[in-house]
């Protein structure tokens, strides 16, 4: 890996070139990872990778124009080059009359690192082995998934004097178990960046569970439900609404976040006491950054306070115009739990489904975050507080303001994958959810 001496010794030489040119401004990066990944299916590891990729890229800026150029070559005639193809582009490009001058020197909040020496020293002969242990746990069952771990150290400086570094590790396993006739479908996964987080064999024999479970489903019609959502569906319905905070779209009337009338929902109180939605800088697990992509600070913050809307995100230009601060792309998204247990979250439900996750979700209305999606891996009917048979597969049409709205339920905090970005989520209990139409998929 490139450590932070090397990585700022390379970026001062491309912002010198920089520096030589009359009226120009420049923010350069560079990101080195090395990773490694095992996929499997049938049984068996059908392919084993292990990639380092490294690159630089450099934005100049002159005035309102700007571009960008980058190469993965780092010889000096190969950062020359890169710089001087950045500046004839930007003399060339459009103004852009949102363009922001390039940062200055930044204060970054001190976080404990990000690197478990353990996962970054990973290798083949590590995944194979976890691999081997979630096959086992397969038993006669069809078996897919994959492992992947790294570690990346990005840096990024600026000719007005920025320098920010950060270094991570990560890892995630995720594998679906069918059975052999076909009709039944399991999933488990997860991520965080200590491999020692979570065993590859526990998940295997969950998604087995599902899987077995979940064979020869009863059909049960579209309707709206009460639903008791585990970790990884509310984090994949959540990442829209984390998505929404966006302050200038609620300005402009274009958000769920825009109040009727004109202004923002900040300050309303759109949820039960029970939910608190936060970002946490220093929160390496579920991916925290103590900066975002343009080097702006990142502060734990909560944008949802027990219930109440407390904060929307500002980029530069528009908290300039705003007269706001900005807060930067925020990282680490945690939607807190609570204490309750599974079986005593499906207890409080009449009649109702288990829904383990979702699958190819997209956007319907982005002002009232409106979604749809699919059902997947394990779709349950919950019958007077007791799960009691596997049904069909769902297309649902549904909003995470509705879901957090109606929740009366939480267990604990799990990290899912969500589209995108791996947030810690809970179990959930929410109402009157909307299974629209059935799907014929497993």
């Amino acid at each position: 890996m490139i450590d932070e001496a090397k990585a700022r010794q390379l970026l001062e030489r491309v912002l010198g070139k920089v520096r030589a040119t009359k009226g120009a401004e420049a923010a350069a990066v560079i990101r080195d990872d090395r990773a490694g990944n095992t996929r499997f299916a049938r049984n068996e590891i059908t392919s084993s990778a292990d990639t380092l990729r490294t690159h630089v890229a450099v934005t100049v800026q002159f005035g309102l124009r700007s571009a960008s150029a980058s190469t993965n070559q780092l010889d000096d005639h190969s950062l020359d080059e890169v710089v001087a193809r950045a500046l004839r582009m930007a003399k060339l490009a459009p103004e852009n009359p949102e363009a922001m001058p390039v940062l200055g020197k930044q204060t970054y909040p001190t976080v404990p690192s990000a690197v478990d020496r353990a996962t970054a020293g990973l290798g083949a002969q590590h995944r194979a082995k976890a691999v081997g242990v979630a096959l086992a746990a397969g038993n006669k069952l069809g078996f897919a998934g994959f492992y992947e771990h790294g570690v990346t150290a990005f840096g990024r400086a600026t000719t007005a004097g920025m320098w920010a570094w950060r270094e991570e590790s990560s890892c995630s396993f995720s594998c679906t178990a069918r059975t052999a006739d076909g009709t039944g479908s399991g999933w488990a996964g997860t991520q965080s960046n200590r491999a020692s987080d979570f065993d590859p064999g526990a998940l295997a024999k969950i998604a087995v569970d599902k899987a077995t479970r979940s064979a020869n489903p009863r059909k049960l019609d579209p309707g709206r439900y009460s639903v008791v959502l585990e970790p990884a569906a509310v984090a994949a319905l959540l990442d829209f609404l984390i998505g929404s905070f966006g302050a200038r779209r609620a300005d402009e009337g274009r958000s769920f976040f825009t109040k009727p009338g004109g202004g923002t929902r900040v300050g309303e109180k759109l949820f039960p006491d029970t939910i608190t939605l936060r970002t946490d800088p220093a929160d390496a697990a579920v991916g925290g950054q103590p900066f975002d992509g343009e080097g702006l600070p990142l502060a734990a913050t909560r944008w949802i306070d027990k219930g109440t809307v407390t904060a929307l995100t500002y980029g530069r230009y528009w908290a300039k115009k705003q007269n706001k601060q900005p807060t930067g792309s925020p990282s680490g998204w945690t939607l807190d739990g609570g204490t309750a247990k599974p079986e005593e979250l499906v207890k409080g439900i009449k009649r109702g489904v288990l829904i383990t996750r979702f699958w190819y979700l997209r956007d319907l209305d982005p002002q009232t975050i409106l979604a749809t999606g699919l059902t997947r891996d394990g779709t349950f009917l919950i019958e007077n507080g007791e799960i009691t048979h596997p049904v069909n597969n769902f297309r649902f049409n549904e909003s995470p303001v509705h879901m957090l709205a109606k929740c009366d339920g939480l267990g604990a905090g799990w990290i899912a994958g969500g589209e995108g970005r791996g947030v810690r989520a809970p179990t959930l209990r929410t109402h009157d959810f909307n299974l629209a139409s059935i799907s014929e998929a497993i």
